[in-house]
């Protein structure tokens, strides 16, 4: 079974959790929300600040929130952070040049791979991080 990665779905679990209750968490308290390993969790917070969706502050009562308001942090921009994988990968097997399918199906795929990416951003870039909490806020009711 091939391995998945969850480094989005946590990145946008530390950032609900942040708006959610609008504060500043270290990321051993992120980390117990998401129940990761908090090394984990802080290398997808760090991620997070780099990309200046996350701030860090420091101090006695520092850790993380967010850069700006969660109405203007779209999902897309979380996933762009994290560096997540291709939606799938394409062989690379020699190609056998006396089967058409052969040698035209890593061109097709790359296309279908394209527009894979297209379409996920642009399915992400109308999420934002306050539908999330919105959503997460109805679940509890």
């Amino acid at each position: 079974m091939a391995s998945v990665n969850t480094q989005f779905s946590i990145a946008v679990h530390v950032m609900a959790a942040i708006a959610h209750h609008d504060g500043v968490f270290a990321s051993e308290v992120l980390a117990r929300s998401v129940n990761a390993n908090p090394v984990f969790v802080k290398r997808i917070l760090v991620k997070l600040s780099k990309a200046k969706l996350a701030k860090t502050t420091v101090g006695k009562s520092g850790g993380y929130g967010l850069a700006r308001s969660p109405d203007r942090i779209s999902l897309s921009e979380i996933y762009s952070a994290v560096n997540p994988p291709d939606a799938f990968a394409i062989h690379s097997y020699p190609v056998s040049k006396e089967c058409i399918v052969s040698s035209n199906i890593k061109e097709i795929m790359s296309d279908v791979l394209v527009g894979t990416e297209v379409a996920v951003h642009g399915h992400l870039r109308q999420t934002t991080l306050a539908d999330v909490v919105s959503k997460i806020r109805a679940k509890a009711s």
